[in-house]
């Protein structure tokens, strides 16, 4: 009997080691709302971090969007743990008058695979077209 307590007890102590080394996302901030923005202007960026809270290397594998309103890029090489990488969203607001709301899909190397972020911003005339 104490040396089958013993094997558990020494599985128990080791288990976590013989677990793969594994990448854990975290977003700080899943949503940004970037305010007012005027229909005229060219474009508005705003950033997303990305924070490895994992013990492996984490890998953003691509982002997908469903409107040619926004644009993304993001950090290619790889976010080692305790690091911090970024996705930045670029909005071309022209044409997008009203409450405006993307989702950004961010691929990376973790479980779950997929994650959401979200843009939002109120898309107004210029003001001297309010005039």
């Amino acid at each position: 009997m104490k040396h089958t307590l013993l094997l558990i007890y020494t599985f128990l102590l080791l288990a976590p080691s013989l677990l793969p080394a594994q990448a854990v996302v975290e977003f700080p901030a899943k949503t940004i709302d970037i305010g007012t923005v005027y229909e005229d202007a060219d474009s508005v960026n705003c950033t997303f971090e990305v924070v490895n809270k994992g013990d492996a290397p984490l890998l953003i594998q691509g982002v997908h969007l469903k409107c040619g309103c926004v644009k993304a890029t993001y950090s290619k090489d790889s976010i080692m743990p305790g690091m911090r990488g970024y996705v930045t969203a670029t909005l071309f607001p022209k044409g997008y008058p009203g409450r405006f709301i993307k989702s950004i899909y961010i691929y990376t190397n973790t479980i779950p695979r997929k994650n959401i972020l979200r843009l939002k911003a109120f898309i107004s005339e210029s003001p001297e077209k309010q005039e």
